[in-house]
């Protein structure tokens, strides 16, 4: 039958329909949203500058999308915001978390498999690659942190805070000059009967003491006394001791209730800790009179660097009274409150000393110790490449099984090294580290830290240096952490009230002064708002340095600072000023100037010296907007008593800031 034209074209067009039917039908089952996560394929990043491929997106699909930590595989997204800066396409999964990038089943791409010497880094343990590619330098404060590498960091401070590289070496941190107290003439500072119940175990003593404990034989121990006890070598200024005061009978009453008074106001806290109050920084005193001679206490006190140059306990400027008080109070400060009596020990044999002085060599006690006659440090092997070892180049000694609840790994190696050192010791392969008493977590850090040790080292496009050891913050912030300027001072809320807080500090002082009072301490502030003054920490120039340009860079201020030009006044303007200062609004009521005036203030003799023109400016039209709790009082000057007294204070001091002219 013949069609007609109508129909055809009815025909064409349901033809036309139904193919474009057809292929809508056929396009849109291949273009379903599933399919483009679901499909069988591989999928591979090629690291360029690695020369290496990373297939781990095969599996880890949605590991780059937002908002799916908590969904299953494939669809779980990365933690944290690490890929906010480590792009997947750039870095891949491998140089982080390690494993084998190439393989195509999970036990193969996870590396647990023979002969594979990169097993994946789980869980924190992965943040030890952050030093690949963020390298670490010895000389930044151990308050150092970044974001995301929080167990890194921990270990990286119990390595330097446990002086790791006192016996071993590592390349870019070099040894420190010491850790622990000179043990020179420690026979004028201690009994041999405290020193061999400290060799014995520290923590008897002190149960937060950082030494640790080596296990030795009663009969090594008592060889090191002897050499220790006799080992007798003083300063030049340390040789001849002035006669020392008897405290050992002056230790109770007046005298002790001044010393505890002193120690308390001192700030000695801030260093210190006396029965759990106090500071970790310098050592726990809680029974300093079990273990120190009264008479080295007192010339300790009075003059530390003649005993140890090195120390970094300061001079702290008190009379011989008031030292003396403090020395009876220290001396109080005893476990056992019974008045000991020192038998006096047989004479050691020559051939004793000697063999505690081989023993001493052995065992490396000058990695942290300064012994007269011994190089500092100790040759225990290096630690580069550690992360990188494989196991077959581990000794496990006689264990045969696995060594913890899984299989032989480095990681587990690492922890059994650091928590039991002589677990893997024969008869034949002794250890000599010591036992640190570091618990799991601690452990883990640490072991976190050495696992980035390695030598296979990264294109420079991967590396990029986040804290800059040679900054005028953290040069500065390693000399406060050095001496524990926050152990009285507050710097950016954090720290002790003690002394006055430090964060305006460029704004109020001259750099010029600061380098000065900073040289050659002395009080600014009366006994009756301070007790404590600034004491003599021997800074070198270039620490001073430091610490003036990290004030300058906390504050906002600049480094070096424009010199102040002097401002021209007329001598009645300065005249009106002083008297507003003695008469009108009785500042010497407060404050002292040439040994005339009041205590509750500080002493504004050498203030133009001292304090810059804008601070004190600020400081007189609203001491509150300067520091919220002084109890200054806010005076409301008309123009010309600001400008006059401001010119006055500026006339005060060695170094004057104003210059005088005649009236026209």
């Amino acid at each position: 039958m013949k069609l007609s034209r109508p129909q055809l074209i009815l025909n064409a067009v349901f033809c036309i329909i139904l193919f474009v039917v057809v292929v809508w039908a056929f396009y849109s089952e291949y273009d379903r949203p599933w399919k483009r996560y679901q499909k069988e394929k591989i999928q591979q990043i090629w690291l360029k500058d690695l020369d290496a491929a990373d297939r781990c997106i095969t599996c880890h699909d949605w590991i780059d999308k937002s908002d799916s930590a908590n969904r299953p595989q494939p669809f779980k997204s990365h933690p944290g915001n690490y890929l906010k800066y480590h792009k997947v396409e750039k870095f891949g999964c491998v140089v982080c978390h390690q494993g084998q990038g190439e393989a195509l089943t999970l036990k193969a791409a996870h590396g647990r498999v023979n002969n594979w010497t990169k097993p994946l880094l789980k869980g924190y343990y992965a943040q030890s690659s952050c030093g690949r590619c963020h390298p670490m330098k010895m000389e930044l404060p151990l308050s150092a942190n970044l974001a995301g590498a929080e167990k890194f960091f921990e270990g990286w401070r119990l390595f330097r805070g446990n002086n790791c590289t006192g016996c071993h070496k590592l390349k870019n941190y070099e040894r420190p000059v010491r850790i622990g107290p000179v043990l020179s003439s420690i026979s004028r500072k201690a009994s041999r009967k405290w020193l061999i119940g400290w060799l014995k175990n520290p923590k008897d003593y002190l149960p937060n003491a950082k030494m640790p404990v080596f296990k030795l034989s009663d009969e090594k121990i008592g060889y090191i006394a002897d050499y220790l006890m006799e080992e007798v070598v003083f300063s030049e200024n340390f040789k001849n001791p002035p006669s020392f005061p008897s405290l050992a009978k002056r230790s109770k009453g007046r005298l002790l209730d001044e010393g505890k008074i002193l120690v308390s106001s001192l700030g000695c806290l801030g260093c210190h800790m006396i029965n759990k109050k106090g500071s970790g920084f310098a050592p726990d005193i809680s029974f300093i009179g079990d273990k120190v001679k009264p008479e080295w206490l007192f010339y300790f006190l009075k003059k530390p660097r003649s005993y140890d140059a090195k120390t970094t306990m300061p001079e702290l400027n008190m009379s011989d009274g008031e030292i003396r008080s403090i020395a009876a109070y220290l001396f109080s400060l005893k476990k056992n409150k019974k008045s000991r009596v020192e038998l006096r020990e047989p004479e050691p044999s020559h051939n004793d000393v000697e063999k505690g002085r081989k023993i001493v060599i052995e065992i490396g006690c000058t990695g942290c110790h300064e012994i007269e006659k011994f190089p500092l440090g100790y040759d225990a092997p290096a630690l580069d490449g550690i992360g990188d070892k494989r196991v077959d180049e581990l000794f496990f000694g006689n264990i045969t099984d696995n060594i913890t609840d899984t299989e032989k790994t480095l990681i587990n190696w690492l922890l059994v090294k650091v928590i039991d050192p002589g677990r893997f010791a024969t008869d034949k392969v002794i250890t000599r580290m010591p036992y640190y008493n570091f618990d799991r977590i601690q452990a883990e850090a640490l072991v976190t830290f050495l696992l980035s040790v390695r030598n296979n080292f990264l294109p420079v496009s991967y590396t990029k240096i986040l804290i800059d050891s040679d900054s005028a913050e953290i040069r500065g912030k390693s000399v406060i952490e050095r001496y524990n300027c926050l152990g009285c001072h507050r710097i950016n809320g954090n720290g002790g009230n003690i002394g006055p807080d430090l964060t305006r500090e460029a704004k109020k002082s001259r750099q010029e002064w600061l380098f000065k009072f900073l040289k050659k301490t002395y009080k600014i502030r009366p006994e009756p708002i301070l007790k404590a003054g600034m004491p003599d920490f021997n800074l070198s120039d270039a620490e001073v340095n430091a610490i003036i340009e990290y004030f300058t860079f906390i504050a906002g201020e600049a480094y070096p600072y424009n010199a102040e030009l002097n401002k021209e006044v007329h001598a009645e303007d300065i005249y009106d000023g002083e008297k507003l200062y003695h008469e009108v609004f009785a500042c010497s009521g407060c404050h002292a100037v040439d040994g005339r005036g009041g205590e509750v203030g500080p002493e504004h003799t050498d203030a133009a010296s001292r304090l810059r023109r804008e601070w004190i400016e600020q400081w007189l039209k609203n001491p509150q907007t300067v520091q919220t709790d002084v109890r200054m009082p806010r005076f409301k000057f008309k123009d010309w008593e600001f400008e006059a007294l401001t010119d006055y204070l500026m006339t005060l001091g060695r170094y004057r800031f104003v210059r005088m002219k005649n009236r026209e």
